[in-house]
């Protein structure tokens, strides 16, 4: 198995989010890899749109969408506890095309969103 599909199998098999050193330590564990290794693939993988990094808690997430054209993300992030977890973008992408604002273009965009899991209300 090539480097980035070791590195894309290894946060599908995660049951939580995984930083970039949180895959290079479970990789390490049966194989020797740089960290810079671990940033390419992670840099195609996202390139590909089969996962999204949220900026937030630095952490990848599978794509839970089909792989088309103007794909757009939007990531929802727990404020308390910093699960994550990418959540439909259809009504937005709607509404931000029908904005009056005319100095952006809204058919490709990336959005978190800080709010609070229903497991920690």
């Amino acid at each position: 198995m090539n480097n980035k599909e070791l590195v894309f199998s290894t946060i599908k098999k995660s049951s939580k989010h995984l930083t970039a050193y949180d895959i290079l330590d479970k990789i390490q564990k049966t194989r020797k890899i740089q960290p810079m290794t671990i940033y390419r693939a992670l840099d195609s993988l996202m390139k590909e749109d089969r996962i999204h990094k949220s900026n937030q808690n630095k952490t990848y997430i599978l794509c839970k969408h089909s792989h088309k054209e103007n794909h757009n993300t939007a990531i929802a992030v727990c404020k308390k506890c910093g699960d994550s977890d990418e959540i439909k973008t259809g009504f937005l992408t709607n509404l931000l095309k029908k904005s009056s604002n005319q100095k952006y273009d809204f058919n490709n965009f990336s959005l978190e969103v800080l709010t609070q899991c229903k497991g920690c209300k």
